[in-house]
């Protein structure tokens, strides 16, 4: 065999396993911004609010029962989530001076990739879950949301709460507006409750 030959049908092997593998990661199903892993924060991480915004906040733990990601199938009931700007965290509802919220649980099911939808073998995932509604963040500024679970594991949120009078000068951007009226991308809800259009 020509040494060029020889060299042509490495290559055409080495594309041909790139395709294979682009391929295959493409057969995944990505999970939401807010669920990087097995923890869950919403709003997500880079969310955008008005100072004195009104918004909920809804924390998941997650635990596969099976599928490739199963660990174990029993969600962390005693997870806890706070809030940072600047300082020391504190107990969110410490923070917003609200009554902490109710355990809440459930079960859903989800195909990992297009394989397990077309065999129709899903996977079953346990939650446990809390939802803090209608909390406001007063002051301007970076907060960092953070959910502990499953014995240390770590999910945060960096949040940028803007100025009204700043928002009002630029007009350059409307943030994200989530939870209380659920998400509006075509306005800005401020404290008063007019908008900024």
């Amino acid at each position: 065999m020509r040494p060029r030959t020889m060299a042509f049908k490495i290559l055409s092997s080495s594309v041909a396993a790139t395709s294979l593998l682009a391929l295959a990661n493409a057969q995944t199903f990505q999970r939401l911004g807010g669920c990087p892993t097995f923890g869950c924060i919403f709003p997500p991480d880079q969310t955008d609010f008005l100072a004195g915004q009104y918004f909920d906040i809804r924390l998941e733990v997650h635990a596969p029962v099976n599928g490739s990601q199963a660990n174990g199938g029993q969600p962390d009931p005693k997870f806890t989530f706070t809030i940072a700007k600047g300082g020391s965290p504190q107990n969110a509802s410490t923070y917003f001076r609200v009554t902490e919220p109710a355990l809440e649980r459930w079960n859903f099911t989800w195909y990992e990739d297009l394989f397990a939808r077309d065999s129709k073998t899903p996977s079953l995932v346990k939650v446990t879950a809390k939802a803090y509604r209608r909390v406001a963040l007063y002051e301007a500024g970076e907060y960092t949301a953070t959910l502990t679970y499953n014995n240390g594991t770590k999910t945060t949120a960096s949040w940028l709460v803007r100025d009204l009078a700043t928002v009002r000068r630029t007009k350059k951007h409307c943030p994200l507006h989530w939870g209380w009226d659920d998400i509006q991308h075509d306005h800005c809800s401020t404290p008063s409750g007019t908008q900024e259009h």
